[in-house]
């Protein structure tokens, strides 16, 4: 298949492709991971080989895993090439992540990232915001992939793409989506972004869509942005952006800006106005798309897509976002969205903080700590931020160092699902790991 090729090709060219480069820097280690991990709402156990590799600006991580169920039985997760389409999702398994450079990094023309991806977001966010293909990783594996090409066309033009996952690209039902950048002067950047889910049931059971059609759904947007301030310690631009439905029977589309962004020292602030009609969702494709877009009620008999989901409102109002980066010490953001209209609103609140290692160094035995929380709030009546919904999702990670080359990582998520009465059912995720550094 044309696409594997394509994968196995490009580890490859990434893994042996900086041969000849300077060998102080090229880095190998390699850790053990064996901790409990949920699987299919049970706790197995899971021993992981993971060896790290790479230098000048090379980053890969593979995954060797082994799993035990709750019956003590060794399983085949990972392991299964019985057809075509198993043994190819047994081989994507053993890649965690391949990477090479870093997001817009302007000292770098490339990025490219293999494997997990987390927190992609195009552009201001309007359509795709803090994506990731990691929802129920390790007993669900994704291999996705995230590329950036920039400066293009005397260096005015740059091109990013995004692919939720390889493997649906054999069957059908990908997320994939690009954007285009260009730049024809004066600081002035003219983007157009598209993200489309080919099959939002993509990511149910076969024996619960067989026989069904697929679904698809996508965004289109164009934005610009001007800079007001360019300076050594500050840099302020003032930006907009209209979006829309497409394939899709039910219109809508959503205004961006008046909107400003300021970056000064370790502050980034966003704040703009949004207004929205139709059947339309700011950041639509999110953290929880891989989670939710498509749901399956508790007695097995309805399915409901994301896209259902939106209802034909009208609706204004205000979104800020604010991240704070402490030099080495800590780093935290939050959001917020407030829209209303006729009685209706859509309000969001979203926060992540953790600790980096200068201030884990003053904390014995302590390597990681990491809390998150968003929730979405859509209707009218009395509904609040902590009230459980499909759209809540809250953890936490935390990593104790007890002795040297010994890691002990509890990383915990919780979400709803519907439980078929009205209301929903709490969905915990356990993973308890131990690494050992080789």
């Amino acid at each position: 298949m044309w696409f594997s090729r394509f994968i196995l090709t490009s580890v490859v060219l990434l893994l042996f492709g900086r041969a000849g480069a300077d060998e102080t820097e090229q880095m190998l280690s390699l850790s053990g991971l064996l901790g409990t991990v949920t699987v299919d709402g049970s706790q197995w156990q899971r021993l992981d080989l993971r060896p790290k590799f790479g230098g000048g600006g090379l980053e890969a991580v593979l995954d060797l895993e082994l799993f035990l169920d709750d019956e003590g039985r060794f399983r085949n997760l990972g392991w299964d090439f019985s057809t075509r389409r198993k043994g190819l999702e047994s081989v994507l398994r053993k890649i965690h992540y391949v990477r090479y450079g870093e997001p817009n990094d302007p000292k770098r023309r490339i990025y490219l990232r293999i494997g997990s991806l987390e927190s992609v977001t195009l552009g201001q966010g309007m359509i795709m915001r803090r994506y990731r293909n990691t929802m129920d990783s390790p007993a669900l594996k994704k291999t996705g992939l995230d590329f950036e090409l920039r400066e293009l066309g005397y260096g005015r033009l740059s091109i990013r793409g995004v692919i939720n996952n390889f493997l649906d690209l054999d069957s059908g039902g990908p997320v994939v989506g690009g954007r285009v950048t260009f730049r024809p002067g004066s600081g002035m950047e003219i983007g157009v972004t598209a993200v489309v889910d080919t099959d939002q049931l993509s990511g149910l059971p076969d024996s619960v869509r067989a026989g069904m059609k697929e679904k698809d759904y996508g965004l289109f947007g164009v934005d610009v942005s001007y800079p007001l301030l360019r300076g050594p310690i500050a840099h302020m631009s003032i930006y907009g952006g209209i979006s829309r439905t497409m394939l899709s029977d039910e219109s809508g589309m959503g205004l961006s800006g008046p909107g400003i962004l300021l970056r000064t020292g370790g502050l980034t602030v966003q704040a703009e106005y949004r207004w929205v009609e139709g059947h339309f969702s700011p950041g639509h494709f999110d953290a929880l798309y891989e989670f939710n877009r498509a749901t399956l009620s508790a007695g097995r008999d309805t399915i409901v897509t994301r896209e259902e989901t939106l209802e034909n409102l009208t609706l204004q109002g205000v979104f800020g976002n604010v991240r704070l980066s402490l030099g080495p010490l800590l780093e935290a953001e939050g959001s917020y969205q407030h829209l209303s209209g006729k009685g209706n609103d859509d309000r969001r609140l979203g926060g992540r903080a953790y600790l980096k290692p200068a201030l884990l160094r003053q904390l014995p035995q302590i390597e990681m700590a990491e809390a998150y929380y968003e929730n979405r709030r859509r209707g009218s009546g009395g509904v609040n931020f902590f009230d459980a919904s499909p759209d809540t999702r809250f953890g936490y990670k935390l990593g104790l160092n007890p002795v040297p080359k010994l890691s002990i990582i509890l990383d915990v998520e919780f979400s709803y699902l519907p439980d078929g009465a009205g209301a929903f059912m709490r969905r915990r995720s356990f993973n308890l790991q131990s690494i050992i550094s080789l």
